[in-house]
């Protein structure tokens, strides 16, 4: 007999892609229809899951950018202060309002001490004053979406409800029934409403529709996924699991369909990944709806490793170590950062108009270090990346590289705007040093339980630089240089300073690379090459001042940094604050200039 199974995938069948498979590690569960570079636009919307994706996606170094107000907003998750939207009713009235088809919405709900937007009455930290402040907000959020609209390449919505309240004098759909988070409950204003599979088909086809039409025709992406998080409560008329399972059964079909039909649109199953069997009901907390962090983090390896084509999983690193602790998925550590720093120096400072922002990676923690000891650090703020909730890289056209908002675990930092800009320096970020390494592949933190030959990827042992080396580096080097680009186009900083990052200290390239590597004085032909890469790109750029350590008074003849500059354990890429000496000298010298 001939079966038309027999020859199928292992993903075809229950007992080897689901029953015998690794829930955190489902092969072949996607397969994209088109992958995501670094520079697309990517923009956030739809359910409370959503939240989980933009951060993890921001975490990672993708652009996700934040276009809307930062004063008194509880997060900025999102790409704009929507709040959560749980339907596609929801997604497309805030839409018809930016294109000016629908009038703007002007229903605010009473408190204590304000009012909060009924369609978003969650967003603030505090009620706004007054009706005529929050009409003058809304506008500004609908221009903040409007600019969302058009800079986005690829829109991420998690599709989350279907049932919802209405308002009947407007037709509006609401995110939360009146009298949940403000307002309060009257029938004679209010109607419930559960969507049906053909509505919100109807709703998402026209969505697009406005989205297109927003953008003059121009095309983008969309990855539709649905929420794995269950209702909270039900209005209809029988058990909420029942309704439950209805919401998600609707909402997967019209995502399945709406795929089916439309090539710019992909489904990414962040549902299934979450309602695995094989899981055991372990990725809920115990109330058995709120997802636990370990589950978002094998959607987002599955996502990251479907999407970005380019890191194998053998190589894509868990934002989750085997205790449960999120960590960063770079070689720098977040906790000793948090450790080197002082925050009551970073507070006198804001007020000055002289400032300089000092901006960076992991490397910025030595750069500070020496700083805050000369005569001139109260007229420095620092700002390390991994400590911020926003990323002004991301958010350059937005912001302009003025607003810095720490993480609440960071809370002993103040954030801070700068109101007139003089001078930034940014320290490290993606220019020389370990970037030189990066660019073979993933550099991954020394942890217990990890071979040496998984932290860093191999380097070809070359003794002459080639035209190839030198245009491998190139390539590397035009996303970064593309940034500092937008930087010099974007800021209203009067000047620019650029500190890169050192080199690898000798005992740890020995550690990471091998003997033979480092006594080969191959790191030198990398350099070099790198440095003809790099020096093609700068020429392109105007008011950006590059400052390079002085390699001959701080590196070896093998090109590493000797190891006067090297601190902790073997697998550090750090240098002591020693070793920017000569950079913070020529930093200041070229400020009195």
């Amino acid at each position: 007999m001939v079966s038309p199974y027999e020859n199928l995938g292992d993903e075809r069948f229950w007992r080897t892609g689901v029953a015998k498979e690794n829930p955190r590690k489902v092969k072949n569960i996607h397969r994209p229809r088109w992958a995501i570079s670094d520079t697309d636009t990517i923009v956030t919307m739809g359910s409370c899951f959503a939240q989980h994706i933009a951060t993890v996606l921001r975490e990672r170094g993708l652009n996700v950018p934040f276009f809307d107000t930062t004063e008194n907003i509880k997060s900025q998750t999102y790409s704009a202060n929507y709040g959560n939207i749980y339907t596609v009713s929801q997604a497309l009235q805030l839409i018809e309002e930016v294109s000016g088809k629908r009038p703007v919405m002007e229903e605010y709900w009473p408190l204590k001490d304000g009012y909060v937007d009924a369609v978003r009455p969650n967003v603030f930290e505090q009620p706004v004053k007054s009706r005529d402040e929050l009409s003058g907000l809304r506008r500004k959020h609908l221009a903040a979406v409007r600019s969302a609209i058009n800079e986005l390449d690829i829109l991420v919505f998690t599709l989350g409800l279907t049932e919802a309240w209405i308002l009947k004098n407007s037709g509006r759909t609401l995110p939360v029934a009146p009298g949940v988070v403000a307002g309060d409950f009257d029938p004679a204003l209010h109607t419930f409403h559960n969507f049906t599979h053909d509505e919100i088909l109807s709703d998402l086809n026209a969505l697009c529709n406005e989205i297109k039409s927003l953008r003059g025709g121009k095309e983008f992406k969309l990855i539709l996924t649905v929420s794995p998080v269950p209702l909270t409560a039900t209005y209809e008329d029988q058990h909420v699991l029942k309704s439950t399972t209805y919401s998600k059964a609707v909402l997967r079909v019209v995502a399945e369909e709406f795929v089916r039909s439309n090539t710019f649109a992909d489904y990414f199953p962040s549902f299934e990944l979450v309602n695995n069997p094989a899981a055991k009901g372990t990725y809920f907390e115990a109330n058995m709806r709120s997802v636990r962090p370990e589950a978002v983090d094998v959607v987002m390896l599955h996502f990251l490793n479907a999407y970005l084509p380019d890191t194998k999983d053998s190589k894509r690193e868990s934002t989750v170590d085997s205790a449960g602790k999120v960590r960063s998925m770079d070689a720098d550590c977040e906790e000793e950062m948090i450790e080197g720093y002082e925050a009551e120096k970073n507070i006198n400072a804001f007020a000055r108009d002289d400032l300089t922002v000092m901006f960076g990676d992991s490397h910025l923690t030595a750069a500070y270090h020496n700083m805050s000891e000369r005569s001139e650090a109260s007229t420095y703020a620092f700002a390390p990346v991994r400590l911020l909730a926003n990323n002004p890289f991301q958010e350059i056209a937005t912001h302009g590289f003025r607003t810095f908002i720490f993480k609440k675990e960071h809370s002993n930092f103040r954030d801070f705007f700068v109101q007139d800009p003089q001078d930034l320096a940014i320290v490290g970020m993606g220019f020389f040093g370990d970037n030189i390494i990066r660019a073979h592949g993933d550099m991954r933190p020394e942890v217990e339980q990890r071979a040496r030959e998984e932290l860093t990827p191999k380097l070809p042992h070359v003794t002459e630089v080639t035209q190839e080396l030198v245009r491998f580096y190139a390539l590397k080097l035009q996303n970064q240089m593309n940034l500092a680009g937008r930087l010099e186009k974007l800021t209203s900083y009067k000047r620019l300073f650029w500190i890169v990052s050192p080199d690898m200290p000798e005992n740890s390239g020995r550690f990471r690379l091998g003997d033979a590597f480092v006594d080969g004085g191959f790191y030198n032909t990398h350099k070099t090459a790198y440095k003809i890469a790099f020096d093609m790109w700068a020429d392109k750029l105007e008011r950006t001042k590059f400052i390079l350590h002085p390699w001959d008074q701080l590196c070896a003849d093998n090109g590493f940094t000797k190891d006067d500059y090297f601190t902790g354990n073997p697998g550090n890429i750090h240098c002591t604050s020693s070793y920017f000496d000569a950079a913070l000298d020529e930093l200041l010298r070229l400020q009195q200039m």
